[in-house]
């Protein structure tokens, strides 16, 4: 049997499957931080979420294994350290992936749409809001995803055989685009060329403010901009001027640097941005499927299975 710490609340299967293996469980979320932190320091693996998991707390985890993560983005791990200690890290690929996608579709289709300020004018100015703007369609138009892993495919494949997009792919870790879709070697081509720009990579030294300044000069004035990844990937400021001075159409944000953003950050007060708080993998579908994924790692683990786990990123 196994001491594990479950640092967020998630969907109660992941719990339920680790006790029902036999192991104990702590439910971090129940308890001070400091009450949490004790626990970690004879625990053998952690279920994290999103809290990070810096040197300091593995310092006092004597005992630690393993670390699962409920979900596929590793930058809140100290992945160095990890290393040094033989750490087993592993993530949930796959399991939300058709959620973020959908979640960036309908970011590109509410912005086309302008369905945000046109909901919000109808009620306060009425019937007459439908005369105020015009949407575009996503028929025909030019897709560039940046990142095209398990979330950049399936957004391709929905916009290129549902809407008929021309999509293009910037992805130096893959050989070929997805089926009818065009591999670009250089992404100021991608954001040239494209009418939506969406990113789905992972945050990396190399990823972080890849989208910056330079980036948002090369896109079209009417293009809009979607980031269901992570926040640091782009440059928030210069995002907010680029806004500010018109240099793209709007943009559809579900992460920002700083999360959560300030009440009174100039994003909210945007009718052309639209800002979700990291929700795009919270559907019921993906809650079950990410929670149950990384429960079963850490059994598998434990039960002397590693070959069955999924998704292990280190050492």
């Amino acid at each position: 049997m196994a001491k594990i710490v479950v640092t967020e609340e998630m969907n109660p299967i992941g719990p339920s499957l680790l006790k029902q293996a036999g192991h104990q469980v702590i439910e971090g979320w129940t308890i001070s931080r400091e009450e949490m932190l004790k626990e970690m320091e004879d625990a053998d693996a952690l279920m994290v979420r999103i809290m990070p998991i810096p040197k300091e707390w593995m310092d006092r985890c004597k005992k630690l294994k393993m670390m699962s993560k409920h979900g596929v983005g590793i930058d809140n791990f100290d992945l160095e350290e990890s290393k040094k200690r033989g750490i087993i890290i592993t993530v949930t690929p796959g399991a939300n992936a058709q959620s973020v996608a959908e979640h960036a579709l309908m970011m590109m289709l509410a912005l086309a749409k302008n369905v945000i300020p046109i909901h919000t004018g109808y009620k306060t100015i009425g019937w007459k809001v439908k005369n105020s703007m015009e949407g575009v369609e996503l028929f025909g138009k030019t897709l560039g995803i940046i990142g095209c892993g398990q979330i950049g495919s399936r957004v391709a494949h929905m916009a290129h055989d549902g809407l008929d997009m021309r999509v293009l792919v910037y992805d130096p870790y893959i050989a070929a685009a997805p089926a009818g879709c065009e591999l670009v070697k250089d992404m100021n081509e991608l954001l040239e060329r494209s009418d939506f720009v969406t990113v789905h990579s992972f945050l990396s030294k190399e990823t972080t403010h890849m989208i910056d300044a330079a980036a948002f000069e090369r896109m079209k004035p009417t293009a809009f901009f979607i980031n269901c990844a992570r926040g640091p990937i782009m440059d928030e400021n210069a995002l907010v001027k680029a806004l500010e001075e018109k240099k793209i159409a709007g943009a559809g944000l579900d992460v920002t640097e700083q999360e959560p953003l300030p009440a009174d950050h100039p994003l909210f007060k945007m009718s052309n941005v639209i800002l979700t708080p990291h929700y795009a993998p919270t559907t019921k579908e993906a809650a079950v499927g990410v929670a149950k994924m990384a429960a079963e790692n850490l059994i598998h683990y434990f039960a002397g299975e590693e070959d069955q786990m999924k998704g292990k990123v280190c050492p």
